[in-house]
């Protein structure tokens, strides 16, 4: 083959090496995109934010509480700068600046392009508006509805889990009756009196001699 033909193969080669990442890279940004869009169509924006505005209540009211009925002005002036503190620690972590770019991925990696098309084209219909409308009561209506039915579980489950409880309780050891000891015969303080008969008979007092007068 001659070297110009394998030149001009090996650049072909190297083109199409080349354009492979840069379609890979379109596609992908493609479908960022598109993930980017159904975030705005889902008002993901708007859900982020009113989370944080309740951490932020919750921890300002506490705050507030604190201060007693009568807070000086020194009081006042802190609790302002505590709940500015809080609301940017808040969006440092929480926030929609912070939260957007994860989310989109989220959309991104989750969903092929495919899908998202679909999902984008149901979303701009009237039927999606009516869905996002209808579904925070929907949601609120599954909330009442699962406190209700915990109210009667929690004392059934506490009852189950104390009736499970009493049967792992340690069982008390079996111990055998104490083994009393024998009693043995009390020794005497003094050996007992030899019998008459078998004394050995008592020596005779030897005679006193007899003296001349």
């Amino acid at each position: 083959m001659p070297i110009c033909h394998r030149l001009h193969n090996l650049s072909l080669l190297f083109a199409l090496v080349l354009c492979l990442p840069l379609t890979a890279r379109a596609d992908d940004a493609s479908r960022h995109a598109k993930a980017a869009q159904m975030v705005a169509l889902l008002h993901t924006e708007s859900m982020v934010q009113q989370a944080s505005a309740s951490i932020l209540k919750q921890y300002a009211d506490a705050a507030e509480n604190s201060l007693g009925s009568n807070p000086t002005a020194q009081s006042k002036s802190q609790l302002a700068d505590f709940e500015k503190k809080a609301s940017q620690l808040i969006d440092g972590q929480v926030g929609w600046k912070v939260m957007e770019p994860a989310i989109t991925d989220f959309y991104s990696t989750t969903f092929t392009e495919p899908e998202l098309d679909v999902i984008i084209a149901f979303f701009k219909t009237p039927e999606s508006a009516a869905f996002m409308e209808k579904m925070p009561k929907i949601n609120d209506q599954v909330e009442q509805l699962a406190t209700s039915r915990l109210t009667i579980l929690k004392p059934q489950i506490s009852q189950a889990f104390d009736d499970f409880r009493k049967t792992q309780a340690p069982t008390p050891a079996v111990t055998s009756p104490a083994t009393k000891p024998a009693v043995k015969p009390a020794t005497p303080a003094t050996k007992p009196a030899t019998p008459a008969a078998n004394r050995a008979p008592a020596a005779a007092p030897t005679p006193a001699s007899s003296k001349p007068k």
